[in-house]
């Protein structure tokens, strides 16, 4: 929607303008009502509307003063249109010398208003796609630029293009700020390309309205899950908390977690690489801090990451799990993870960590035919996690997942064969009418689909599938003795959405189609 401000010192023009356009269907919201042209300069700084419709004669500051002055204000977008009585006209000429877009003649009607109001929007229309053209070049010149330079791939003439775009003089201490989507895998495996890119832009057009025209040509995209800031240290200690207060605004209005980091301060475009890799080297450090905090890199750059594989057994935490041994698996999750912290080890090693418990569980879970491809996504999961959450999260996580992995494996090794059988015969009893495939009832009861197939063959002495279709039939059958309903209706009450393969089913079964067995069981009961 586009912004426009009503100014007139007659409070009953300014109530006539919004009763008589229906600002909503051509677009526009009215963001501000001023008196004069003083309170009228304010609104214009406060919300930068794109239009402003200005009576000539006010009080203090009058139309004419006010469009001189509104001239002087830098990145103003607004449009004017003004309105006058005819024997004002000499000033209407005068006002236009301000780049006035449009003129009306008090007493005002819609037939002149109207029209000119469409005549400014269009170039407004026109005037923003031209602008976003602009700045959409100047965005990727920017970001080229800024790549550029934090692969090191410095020259005279690349350091002097950053200077001019980038307006950094080289007595200008700045530093490099990332924030990084720690959630993104998540969104490529569920997001659509188009929904996956609009939250992008969300993210960035966050970043924008904070940063303000000064500093946006200063934001760049090194990765796909990942943005750059070049923030001066005069922006940074005018604004309190700035980091903060961003990660805290995108996670808000995004819907998602962010990690943001920060280098030290730097002068001469020269090293912007330097501070790039010093924000991207603080990042490595969330497991060691609290989600909610900003990683400086001054914080942590005398610290060492542990590269050295975790010496413990993962077949102590294994053994726990297997015996459901709750206060055993307890205690040692605390001690991994005290030293994971302690010890600063790296995401590798804790993803290794984790990758060698799935391995020893998948063993397991497969010698009693449980679902192991379930198993390794959960954990798959968590491995996913290891380096974009602290390590007290990453913790609980972690812990949780065990307690479900422990209670799985305690089902499926108490079950035998038959007992499964058993379950699942009178699951499909209580479920018949439903589309019921066997890879669905094996994932609910958390077995191996290939392995139930070939157990309840034997144990039944049919497949899967012809025992589902013989209780359809079966509860068919007393539909058709109890009730006069229609076959298709007696179709769809035992699951088939198909009357054609329906009956074709029950012929086979029966060897007689439904309205045979219905007459038949009729004749039999007189």
């Amino acid at each position: 929607m586009f912004k426009v401000l009503l100014v007139d010192d007659e409070p009953a023009v300014i109530q006539l303008l919004e009763k008589l356009i229906d600002w909503k269907s051509l677009g526009y919201v009215v963001c501000g009502r001023a008196s004069n042209g003083e309170e009228a300069l304010e609104f214009l700084k406060q919300y930068n509307p794109h239009l402003a419709i200005v009576d000539i004669r006010m009080p203090k500051v009058n139309g004419l003063q006010l469009l001189q002055q509104a001239s002087e204000i830098l990145y103003l977008r607004t449009k004017f249109i003004i309105s006058s009585a005819y024997s004002e006209f000499e000033y209407a000429k005068t006002a236009m010398r301000y780049g006035v877009s449009d003129y009306i003649l008090k007493p005002i009607d819609d037939e002149e208003i109207l029209p000119a109001l469409m005549r400014v929007t269009d170039q407004i229309k026109t005037e923003i796609g031209t602008l976003e053209a602009e700045a959409n070049k100047l965005k990727f010149a920017a970001n080229n630029y800024i790549n550029r330079l934090i692969k090191d791939e410095i020259s005279e003439e690349l350091l002097e293009k950053c200077k001019r775009i980038l307006s950094l003089k080289e007595d200008t201490y700045f530093r490099c700020a990332l924030l990084e989507i720690s959630q993104f895998e998540k969104w490529m495996n569920k997001l659509e390309d188009l929904e996956l890119q609009r939250k992008r832009l969300s993210v960035r057009k966050a970043i924008e309205d904070t940063v303000g025209n000064d500093h946006v040509l200063k934001i760049f995209e090194e990765d796909i899950h990942r943005f750059g800031i070049i923030l001066t240290e005069e922006f940074i200690m005018q604004k309190e908390n700035y980091l903060e207060n961003l990660k805290k605004e995108i996670e808000q209005k995004c819907g998602c977690l962010v990690c943001m980091s920060l280098s030290e301060k730097a002068r001469e475009t020269k090293n912007v690489g330097k501070l790039y890799r010093q924000a991207l080297i603080a990042l490595q450090y969330r497991l060691f801090q609290s989600d909610r905090e900003v990683l400086y890199y001054e914080k942590f750059k005398n610290i060492s990451l542990n590269y050295n594989f975790y010496e413990t057994n993962p077949e102590n935490l294994v053994r726990d799990i297997l015996s459901c041994n709750l206060p055993g698996i307890e205690e040692k999750i605390k001690n991994v993870f005290d030293e994971f912290y302690d010890k600063k080890c790296a995401t590798e090693v804790i993803t290794n960590y984790i990758k060698s418990i799935e391995f020893e569980l998948v063993k397991n879970i497969q010698a009693h035919n449980g679902r192991a491809d379930e198993i390794i996504s959960r954990l798959e999961h968590i491995a996913m996690t290891v380096g974009k959450t602290s390590i007290d999260s990453l913790k609980e996580d972690f812990y949780d997942l065990v307690l479900y992995l422990a209670d799985y494996y305690k089902n499926i090794s108490c079950r035998s064969s038959k007992d499964i059988i058993i379950e699942i015969k009178n699951y499909i009893h209580q479920n018949y009418q439903k589309d019921l495939k066997l890879q669905q009832v094996a994932k609910e009861y958390f077995v191996n689909p290939v392995y139930l197939g070939q157990v309840f063959a034997k144990t039944a002495g049919m497949h899967f599938t012809d025992y589902l279709h013989s209780v359809r039939i079966e509860e068919a059958k007393k539909l058709l003795r109890r009730t006069n309903m229609k076959i298709s209706a007696i179709a769809s009450m035992v699951g088939y959405s198909d009357s054609e393969y329906f009956v074709n089913k029950f012929k086979a079964i029966t060897h007689q189609v439904p309205s045979d067995y219905r007459k038949k069981q009729n004749m039999l009961e007189r």
